[in-house]
């Protein structure tokens, strides 16, 4: 058998892998857009886990959330805080997401952590798997 001649992967790949992806989105996510006064910034009220008016949702579902970088820690005011970039994987190739929504985590039950936290979304990154969108969302690590 000529070995130059076989493709490097099998064209079953995708549909044999796909719903293995799809098994690690565990969190379920929301995606909002501040809308109306260009000036105005939505804020995200905790204890009643919603935000503030004059925002659309996006996108809403299931997703893959990892540790993808640090941007660095940095001093404000006298108070350490963290910005971490974050890997998203949502299992659909058309959201409407853009750069600057807002991303956060409703549920997840394996990381319940996660919903303390709100990102932003900063790109979108290159997939080889055709099923997915992958975000890299920017995440403040100072909670309160």
């Amino acid at each position: 058998m000529n070995l130059h001649k076989r493709k490097s992967l099998d064209p079953r790949w995708t549909s044999y892998h796909k719903d293995a992806v799809e098994g690690f989105m565990t969190a379920d996510i929301k995606v909002i857009r501040k809308s109306g006064d260009p000036d105005f910034r939505p804020t995200y009220d905790q204890v009643n886990k919603t935000w503030t008016t004059n925002v659309t949702t996006i996108f809403e579902g299931k997703a893959r959330i990892q540790p993808y970088g640090i941007i660095g820690d940095t001093m404000v005011a006298q108070d350490l805080t963290g910005r971490r970039l974050m890997r998203v994987q949502i299992a659909e190739t058309t959201t409407g997401i853009a750069v600057d929504d807002m991303l956060s985590v409703t549920f997840c039950e394996a990381s319940p952590e996660l919903v303390n936290f709100t990102m932003e979304v900063r790109g979108t990154i290159g997939s080889s798997n055709a099923w997915l969108t992958d975000l890299v969302c920017e995440a403040n690590l100072k909670v309160g």
